[in-house]
């Protein structure tokens, strides 16, 4: 009776981790025979586990990516992809998002830009940093919203806070004067906070952005702050949706 009332208290005390554990772990006379300091060690470190566990699930349903069961642990690093299984492992520990410095996907439909930008973002999420992922498209129709409504200053605090910023399908659909205003304040604002990095993933190279994103002002205003000092990484071969279809 005793121990259920301590579970209880630790449930009351948002300690969930901690009742979850010692509730698994009563009849078991392995824990029964450790010591005191051993068994507040495994509970301690339950609930530090658990609350990574509810972290990384908030997070990663913050952040609304495309494939939000996208990895690092499953990129496809095949030499005629492109990609650097080195540079990887260094992504990996999301230094680039701390720094910060940008990162640039560019290459034909289907070769796996979304897939590889949310994989990234997942990785954020894993190690509790703040994630939102917009298409081009989503971002726009977002823009276009809250500039009717009012509520604009609301959505740029909420892009410029978030440390890692995924802008999806970048050329996909031209920006107009309002939404490249936009984006532009936000990237300044995120550049002159250093608030975090961005990930850009395109069709397009990226002398070829001035067309879609409005005002040449403004585009040269954006890509200074976008790509200076970015990582560039060009994705190469057949669209992976073709092996998907053949499997």
């Amino acid at each position: 009776m005793m121990m259920q009332q301590t579970i209880s208290k630790l449930k009351e005390l948002k300690l969930l981790g901690m009742a979850e554990a010692l509730q698994a772990n009563l009849g078991q006379p392995a824990f029964r025979g450790l010591s005191f300091d051993e068994q507040v060690s495994i509970l301690v470190d339950s609930e530090v586990s658990s609350r990574d566990s509810r972290r990384w699930n908030r997070l990663l349903k913050s952040a609304k990516l495309r494939y939000p069961s996208a990895c690092l642990e499953d990129v496809d690093f095949r030499e005629s992809r492109g990609l650097e299984k080195s540079l990887f492992a260094v992504l990996a520990t999301c230094d680039w998002v701390r720094q910060p410095r940008h990162i640039v996907f560019t290459g034909a439909t289907g070769t796996g830009k979304s897939w590889v930008a949310c994989a990234l973002g997942v990785q954020a999420c894993r190690l509790g940093l703040s994630v939102i992922y917009r298409s081009s498209s989503q971002i726009s129709e977002e823009i276009a919203t809250v500039v009717a409504n009012g509520s604009l200053p609301q959505l740029k605090g909420r892009l410029i806070k978030a440390t890692v910023l995924i802008i999806d399908d970048l050329g996909l659909m031209p920006f107009d004067g309002v939404v490249a205003r936009t984006l532009l304040d936000v990237v300044d604002e995120r550049d002159r906070l250093r608030s975090g990095a961005l990930v850009i993933t395109s069709q397009y190279p990226i002398d070829h952005w001035h067309a879609f994103l409005g005002d040449p002002t403004i585009a040269d205003a954006i890509l200074d702050r976008m790509v200076h000092a970015a990582h560039l990484i060009h994705l190469k071969g057949d669209s992976m949706r073709k092996g998907r279809t053949k499997e």
